[in-house]
C-alpha cells in the first residue's frame, strides 16, 4: 500500500516528466512543478533539493527502461528486419511527445550536473547498443565491415545537429530530426550486396 509521502514523490515526478517534456528543462519552475503536483514547494524540496536532481530521477526511469529494452533486443533472435524495425520503434517511443526545447535542454545545452549525467548515461547506453550491434553482425543484420566505434563517436557528433537551426528548419519537429538520423543510421549498417 503507497503511503502520502511516496505518493506525494511519484506525483512531483510524474509531473516534472509531463512539464519537462512538454515545456524543456529550463523554461520549468520548481514553482510550476509544485503548483502542478498540487503540493507546496517545501514539500518539493523535502524529496528534492533543486529541479536538477528531479530531472535526474526522471531521466533515470526513462534510461532504465530504454536500456531494458536495449538488453531485451539483444538476446532475441529474430528475422534481420523485425530487428531493424524494433530499433527504430524504440527511438520513436523514446522520443514521443518530447519538446524541441527539452530536447536542446538536455542534448544540445546541458549545463552542470545535468550534463554530466546526460554523458554517463549516453555512455552506459552506448555500450549496451554496441553489444546489439555485435550480435547483429554475427546474425547477419549488420554489415560485417561496419566500424563500431567509427559509427559510436558519429552518433555522438549527430547531437550537434540539434544546435542547428537551419537543420531543424527541414522537419516539423525535433523527433522529426531524430528519427530521420536514426532511419539513416539503422539502414545504413544494414547489409547490402
Amino acid at each position: 500500500m503507497a503511503t502520502a509521502s511516496s505518493t506525494k514523490r511519484t506525483q512531483i515526478i510524474s509531473t516534472g516528466k509531463e512539464l519537462f517534456w512538454k515545456f524543456g528543462f529550463k523554461r520549468v519552475t520548481i514553482e510550476e512543478i509544485a503548483r502542478e503536483s498540487g503540493v507546496s514547494k517545501m514539500t518539493f524540496y523535502k524529496y528534492f533539493p533543486n529541479k536538477t536532481e528531479l530531472a535526474i530521477v526522471v531521466l533515470d526511469e526513462v534510461f532504465e527502461t530504454g536500456l531494458e529494452k536495449v538488453r531485451k533486443l539483444h538476446n532475441e533472435h529474430i528475422p534481420p528486419a523485425e530487428t531493424l524495425k524494433k530499433i527504430l520503434n524504440l527511438k520513436s517511443e523514446g522520443t514521443r511527445d518530447i519538446s524541441e526545447e527539452f530536447i536542446k535542454d538536455l542534448y544540445a545545452y546541458p549545463e552542470g550536473e545535468l550534463k554530466a549525467y546526460m554523458e554517463k548515461k549516453m555512455q552506459l547506453m552506448l555500450a549496451e547498443i554496441i553489444k546489439v550491434y555485435e550480435k547483429g553482425k554475427e546474425d547477419g543484420w549488420v554489415r560485417k565491415d561496419l566500424n563500431i566505434p567509427f559509427l559510436m563517436l558519429f552518433t555522438r557528433k549527430i547531437i550537434d545537429m540539434y544546435k542547428d537551426d537551419e537543420m531543424l528548419h527541414y522537419f516539423d519537429s525535433s523527433q522529426d530530426l531524430v528519427m530521420e538520423i536514426t532511419n539513416l543510421i539503422v539502414y545504413g549498417i544494414s547489409p547490402h550486396e
